[in-house]
């Protein structure tokens, strides 16, 4: 996991203005799944959390070249 926590995970989709479908749409799971993992009410396969991760470095990147 790219955090500690799963709310983290939360917080940086918020700080970067992310909605949920944008990542239930990478990591092909549903809003409300997403939602409850980034909550702590259910679990997700470590594979789809690797998703997650891919989808905030790509993310980060893309905003990095666009700085330049």
């Amino acid at each position: 996991m790219m955090f500690e926590k799963r709310e983290d995970y939360k917080i940086w989709r918020k700080k970067h203005n992310i909605r949920l479908w944008d990542v239930a749409k990478y990591i092909n799971l549903s809003e409300g799944t997403i939602s409850r993992w980034e909550n702590n009410m259910r679990d997700i396969p470590d594979w789809k959390v690797e998703l997650y991760d891919r989808f905030i470095q790509e993310y980060e990147s893309r905003r990095a070249e666009h700085e330049k």
